[in-house]
């Protein structure tokens, strides 16, 4: 099976290290003018906006900023941006929050240089072929989007979503702080686990080769995952198992866990059309609520790989496919979040449900 990869994101894994971003940016590569991106008032609250800025300050970088990316990240923001950098011209564009801030920023760096709509991209109409520099500083360990080629941006007007992979998406670079993580709300970092975990579990359910080593990886990281959440969980102020966390949502995301193979992420896809039409509906939430039928719906076809994920959640390595799909029931039941569509604090029609469930079967 032949394949490419590429992973050229450094990261600066830096406990409490935020204030270090404007010598970071300064030092290491010279750039003068940020273009700073964030999302609401949890990045004032817990403080790092207020070290972010007195950084680059400090180091006589120029700055403007755009705030208000919303989960679901809404094309209109990135056209106003696009807008505004045109007019600013940055080095650098700095994206501060969690996967939705990242995803609106890279749009917006791909959309810099071209004269059609962003949205055109996500449309797949045409290739980007380059893109402003993006440097990412994470929020929320989730979409691995801070190491990761792919970019994911709603259209809601006309209830659109979609994402596209390319080598332009990798950030020049991810300031990764767990301390920074200590304000998530407890849902959001439960969603945020089901996320990073479906990450690796569709590339360890995409096709494989008979001796497949990412796979192996594939597993340990999403035994990592479930490791460091219930550390999260059963301790919110417990710094390691956060880095642990942070650090499994890269690898969940960054192409290692499907090093040597295609992927295929049907789960996402599914989940796109709901939060397409539904952007109230984060997206880890709805990947929640379709990862056990993932399995179910297509447990001939994944038979033997579904015996060897038990070893995820602690099961024998004769384990059956059912009690798998149940210890991951299990698993997802330990988390902060809604357990199904119907406990959900917003109504959703059947028939969009439905829909979802049916793009799940894989033919092969």
């Amino acid at each position: 099976m032949d394949f490419d990869f590429i992973c050229p994101t450094r990261i600066y894994f830096r406990n409490e290290g935020v204030a270090q971003i404007g010598t970071i940016i300064k030092k290491d590569y010279h750039f003068q003018k940020v273009y700073l991106v964030y999302g609401g008032s949890s990045l004032k609250k817990s403080g790092a906006y207020d070290m972010i800025t007195t950084s680059l300050k400090e180091n006589k970088i120029e700055f403007i900023e755009y705030s208000g990316i919303q989960a679901n990240p809404d094309i209109v923001d990135v056209r106003k941006m696009v807008e505004e950098m045109r007019k600013f011209s940055p080095d650098l564009i700095l994206a501060c929050g969690g996967g939705s801030v990242l995803d609106a920023a890279k749009c917006a760096a791909h959309g810099y240089y071209y004269d059609g709509d962003p949205l055109d991209f996500n449309k797949h109409v045409v290739t980007p072929l380059h893109a402003l520099p993006v440097a990412t500083i994470l929020t929320l360990a989730a979409s691995g989007s801070e190491m990761s080629d792919s970019c994911v941006v709603s259209d809601r007007a006309h209830n659109f979503k979609g994402g596209f992979n390319s080598v332009t998406n990798y950030p020049l670079f991810s300031l990764m702080d767990p301390s920074l993580t200590l304000t998530v709300p407890l849902y959001q970092v439960g969603v945020g686990l089901a996320d990073m975990f479906s990450h690796s579990l569709e590339r360890y359910l995409s096709n494989s080769s008979i001796f497949e080593p990412c796979d192996e990886l594939a597993l340990a990281v999403m035994k990592e995952i479930v490791i460091a959440g219930k550390g999260v969980l059963k301790d919110p102020n417990d710094i390691e198992a956060r880095r642990a966390m942070m650090i499994c949502g890269s690898l969940a995301h960054d192409g290692f866990t499907n090093y040597g193979k295609s992927k295929v992420m049907i789960i996402h896809k599914a989940e796109h059309t709901l939060s397409a039409k539904y952007p109230e509906l984060l997206h880890g939430q709805g990947i929640a609520l379709l990862m056990c039928d993932y399995l179910q719906v297509n447990k001939k076809l994944f038979k033997d790989k579904i015996v060897r994920l038990g070893r995820v959640f602690g099961l024998k390595e004769r384990c059956s496919l059912i009690s798998v799909i149940s210890a991951m029931k299990e698993w997802l039941a330990t988390l902060p979040i809604y357990q199904s569509f119907e406990d959900l604090p917003f109504s959703m029609d059947d028939k969009d449900i439905q829909k979802a469930l049916k793009i799940l079967k894989r033919k092969n």
